[in-house]
Order: C-alpha cells, then structure tokens, then sequence
C-alpha cells in the first residue's frame, strides 16, 4: 500500500511538472507569436484565452467527470488529449490552427492537473495542506525550466513551436507510470450519494468568496506569466538573457515560495497565510511600480508570495467541505481559468495597447487589494 501510495505521488509530481512547462511556455513564446504572425497586445491575449476556454469548462464540470468516467479513465483521457494536442504543433503553419492547438492543450493538461490534486488529496488527507503545497512546486520547477527550454531551442536552430514538440516526453512518461500505479477506485461508485448537488453548491457564500479569491490569484499569476516578458524586452528595453532571467527568477521564487509553504502553512492556519502572502505581494509590485527600473527585481521575487495562495485555497477548501471539496476546487478553478482569461489575456491586453505595459502591473496591485478583502471575508465566515 505505502509503495503504490509513493508510486502515485511520484506520478502526481511528475504531471504537476509537466504542466508547469507547457503552461509557461507562453511567457517566452509570445514575443516570436508577435513577430510571426504580425499580432498586437490584445490579440495575443486574445490567442493566448483559449488555453483556459477550454480548462474553464473542464474544471466547471470536475464532479460530473469524476462521477461518471471515475480517475482511471480521466487520467487516460487527459494523456490522450495531449498527446494529440502536442502533436498538431509539428504541422501548424496558421493562427486558427494555434488556437485549436493551445485549446486542446488546455483541455488535456486540466484534466491531468484534477487527477494530480485528487491523488494527492486521497492519499494525504492529514496533511493536505503541506503535500498540495509540494504539489504545486514542481509546477513551479517546471515554469523554472520553461524560458531557458524556449531559448536552448531556438539558439540550436529550433522554431519556438519545436517546445512543444519536445514536451511529448512528458506524456510517455506520464503513461509509462500510469501503467505501474495502482489508481483509487472511489469516485464512481459513491460519488453521487456523497457530493451535494451544483446549484447548491453556488448558493454557498463561501464557495462563491473561495471562487472570487481564485478568480483574481490565477489572474495576477498568469498576468505575470504573460507580461513580464513584453515588459521587459519592450518597454525596460533588456535583452533576451535578461528577459529569460527574471522569468526563471519568477519560478525559482515560486518553487520557494511553495517549499516554504509546505513548511509552515499549517502553523499559521491557511487564512492567516492566505492574509500575509497576499500583503506581501501587494507590497513588492508596488514597490517595483514605483521604484522603476532599478527594482524590477521586485516583480519577479513576488512569485514567493503568489505561489502559496492557490494550492493553500485548495488545501482550505477541501478541509471545508469534505466530499464536496472536489466540486469546489473544480468551481473555484473554473473561475481561476476565467480570472486567467479576463484578467491576464483580455484586460491586461487591452490596457497595454491603450495604455502601457507599465499600467498592467499597477492594475494588478488594485486586483490584490479586492483579494485580501475577499479572504479576509472569508476567514470572518469560517
């Protein structure tokens, strides 16, 4: 039992790792999408959207799926999805091919990131709030990788799309593990009688304050994904090394941030952890704001406090609500890909065009704000 338990983890860790990358390949790739396809900042947002279009419905219906395919099949659904959407980048050659492929992508790398989660979840139920924290850091190894991966690759003659193409070694290895576990079999057969019903769910104010604070975390996370490289390179005026080194920075401090959490989250009570990392956040991109070239440092070193928020969210959520905790985190991501969406591709894409890239940070400081209001709501309520 312990050793398929490690085995499941062991997976688990490994598709956080692979989603970490594919994820965060856009923050490298969008400047050589620009440039390919002629596009404007709102246009990338708008190419860049569909990677949660299709995670928004997904995670919507995480409960339905797991009630009626169980996490066996799931799993396999999601390693087939990206195999298959991974492979379309061998023969991309238009911007309407780019949007069914970053769809699929999507789809597929969700559905892997619901079966991690539930793994880890099932497996780790008296310390969740440490092991999803773990989980999530090797998300955050992967995004460490994903700009130096882009740049080895172009440099040795590769398109940016060859990362891609590359990342199907996560998938093989993925199902070489998948075949060596033994999966939990739980979700069919009881999960029906145990989970409350969607409609009542939402009723729930604090599912919809657990939704809000997801909504704009995963909002300000993907902004930074997104935009710091654009900030960069085109406004600061850096070079490529440059650019790539506080992308990795970003993701080295949110491997930290995360170590750290695993560590001490469950000292201080999640809405307390919540509370300071969120302050702590607000206060360094203001600082960086405000302080100019010479602190931009700062942007890339906040990942240490944006890191914890999501995983921590989800550790609290699953304490709530028992075996209503799947559904939850499936709302609560549903609205986090709309946050992701809304926040970092649409708005923040339109106020770079109207405005600069420099109003995009700031932007994010007010989001911020709205999301230590809503926790501390929250903490209020529980």
């Amino acid at each position: 039992m312990q050793k398929n338990r490690n085995k499941l983890l062991i997976m688990a860790f490994t598709i956080m790792l692979m989603n970490g990358v594919v994820n965060n390949l856009r923050g490298q790739i969008g400047p050589f999408i620009i440039e390919q396809y002629s596009l404007s900042y709102s246009k990338l947002g708008f190419l860049f959207s569909f990677f949660s279009i299709g995670s928004m419905v997904v995670f919507f219906f995480t409960g339905k799926l797991i009630e009626r395919f169980g996490l066996v099949r799931l799993l396999l659904g999601g390693l087939v999805t990206n195999f298959i959407a991974l492979s379309l980048f061998f023969w991309i050659n238009s911007y309407y091919l780019l949007i069914l492929a970053f769809t699929l992508i999507g789809i597929g790398l969700t559905i892997l990131n619901i079966s991690a989660v539930n793994l880890v979840s099932i497996s780790y139920s008296k310390k969740r709030g440490k092991m999803i924290n773990l989980l999530h850091l090797f998300y955050g190894i992967g995004g460490i990788s994903a700009p130096y991966f882009v740049t080895v690759l172009i440099k040795n003659g590769f398109s940016w799309s060859s990362s891609f193409l590359f990342s199907l070694i996560f998938v093989i290895i993925i199902g070489w593990q998948f075949k060596l576990v033994s999966l939990p079999q739980i979700e069919v057969k009881t999960g029906k009688q145990q989970m409350d019903s969607t409609l009542k769910l939402l009723q729930n104010r604090r599912v919809t304050l657990f939704a809000l604070i997801v909504f704009l975390q995963v909002g300000v996370e993907f902004s930074m994904v997104t935009w710091l490289a654009p900030f960069l390179k085109n406004f600061q005026g850096r070079s490529e090394l440059a650019v790539s080194f506080h992308l990795s920075l970003f993701f080295i401090a949110f491997t930290v941030g995360r170590f750290i959490a695993s560590l001490l989250v469950e000292k201080f009570g999640y809405y307390n952890f919540l509370l300071f990392n969120c302050a702590a956040a607000i206060l360094f991109i203001n600082t960086a704001v405000i302080g100019g070239y010479n602190y931009t440092i700062l942007l890339p070193l906040s990942g240490i406090f944006l890191a914890v928020q999501v995983p921590t969210t989800q550790a609290a959520i699953f304490d709530s609500f028992s075996q209503n905790g799947i559904k939850v985190v499936g709302f609560s991501q549903t609205a986090g890909m709309i946050g992701s969406t809304v926040l970092s591709n649409w708005l923040l894409g339109f106020v770079n065009d109207f405005f600069n890239l420099k109003a995009s940070f700031i932007a994010l400081i007010l989001v911020l704000i709205i999301s230590f209001l809503a926790t501390y709501r929250l903490k209020q309520l529980s």
